[in-house]
């Protein structure tokens, strides 16, 4: 009986995991769109926030473009069965992902100097502080990979699509506390930002716990 509680438990949480990803995705592209759009744009946007990614294109392409390509495929490693029958996909994939990962986790370290400050001290700390964890974990992958402890890759791997995500996870506390509160957008982006990353963070251990084995991966997906 507790055998199949806890089996029940693992495929709801899983399934709503699933959910979520899917969802930030969604959220993460539309936003992805906007911004790239900004850039084109005749006359150019003259909001604080979108006008920063006029003033330095490059810098903002060579972070959104390699993020949304992360972002996009990177669910597809999760994926049991792909992992078990193309295992040379899912190996060629991840390499092309670990590269798109890199760049765009440099590329933000970037733009939190070149672009104007936005939401403040706050925010410019969190992008700091999250962004060396990510580069940390992605780094931490390979070199488990590499080595052959897929167990310990797999757990990094979660720990960077996590804080990856948790641009998403930023977009949904913004629009929560701009909704209950007479805030504005540059009031708020700090403390979103410390959030989004920190629940995000927060669930990746949680999960990472509840699946953590010391054999193979976990089958039906990570």
């Amino acid at each position: 009986m507790a055998s199949d509680k806890t089996n029940r438990t693992m495929m709801i949480t899983r399934a709503l995991g699933w959910v979520a990803v899917v969802l930030s995705v969604v959220i993460l592209l539309v936003f992805g769109a906007i911004r790239l759009a900004d850039m084109t744009r005749d006359p150019p946007p003259n909001d604080a926030f979108g006008v920063r990614y006029v003033q330095h294109p490059w810098v903002a392409l060579l972070h959104i473009v390699p993020g949304l390509l992360f972002l996009t495929l990177a669910p597809l490693q999760f994926v049991a069965r792909i992992r078990q029958r193309r295992i040379g996909f899912h190996r060629g994939l991840g390499r092309v992902l670990a590269t798109c990962a890199a760049i765009s986790g440099l590329f933000a370290l970037v733009v939190n100097f070149f672009f104007p400050a936005f939401g403040g001290i706050s925010t410019q700390a969190a992008t700091v502080f999250f962004g060396a964890i990510f580069l940390f974990s992605i780094a931490k992958a390979i070199f488990h990979i590499r080595r052959k402890e897929v167990n310990l890759h797999r757990e990094w791997m979660i720990r960077t699509f996590a804080l990856a995500m948790g641009v998403a996870s930023i977009r949904v506390f913004i629009a929560l506390f701009t909704i209950l509160s007479d805030l504005g957008l540059e009031q708020v982006f700090g403390t979103s930002f410390w959030l989004g990353f920190g629940t995000n963070m927060l669930a990746a251990e949680v999960w990472i716990n509840m699946t953590r084995r010391s054999g193979q991966l976990v089958s039906g997906g990570s």
